[in-house]
């Protein structure tokens, strides 16, 4: 009869055999993430010119709770708009969600614009976010260069902005699976 000690280490070594001779993008987990950290900043417009935001469900409730807007907020590269160049747009929707007023529940795909170096890549992300101060966001998904993202997105709000207009600082921290170039070949979608 075998030893306990020489099992053990005959199963790590099938198991070892069986993985080697796996697909190589079921052999890695985490050395196959890229990380990316960006600061970039939040352009958001309530009301006047350039607005960004649109109400769809009002209420009367106390500190609005309920309501309900469409979102398409710019992401600039710097933290004034007027010299700032867009490099993504935050496409979603954000509902006031605390009764005691204002905590709003916001979803969106930060969609990365041409002139940046992601295009067409996005961000999928969900939280709480207030008008003022600081909060997270949680990143719970990806596209493009950022297939299967997850992280956080850390802001905070400047201080000072223009009328009807909030300015937040935006510190993505993400993980993410770079694409494959490869195809199977063969494989027809009807």
């Amino acid at each position: 009869m075998a030893s306990p000690s020489l099992l053990v280490l005959s199963t790590i070594l099938v198991l070892h055999s069986i993985l080697s001779m796996a697909s190589a993008s079921l052999s890695c987990v985490l050395q196959c993430e890229s990380e990316v950290n960006m600061r970039l900043y939040l352009h958001q417009i309530a009301a006047g010119p350039g607005i960004n935001q649109v109400a769809i469900v009002t209420s009367s409730k106390p500190s609005e709770f309920g309501l309900t807007a469409v979102t398409d907020w710019t992401v600039i590269d710097g933290p004034n708009p007027a010299t700032a160049t867009i490099v993504a747009r935050t496409k979603g929707m954000q509902v006031q969600a605390d009764v005691a007023g204002p905590g709003w529940f916001n979803y969106f795909s930060m969609v990365f614009e041409k002139n940046s170096r992601y295009n067409g890549s996005s961000f999928e992300a969900m939280g709480i976010h207030f008008q003022t101060g600081q909060g997270q966001m949680a990143i719970m998904g990806g596209t493009g260069e950022f297939a299967m993202a997850r992280g956080i997105i850390k802001y905070n709000a400047l201080a000072n902005p223009p009328t009807f207009q909030t300015i937040k600082e935006l510190n993505i921290h993400a993980f993410y699976v770079k694409p494959s170039d490869t195809t199977s070949a063969g494989a027809t979608i009807q």
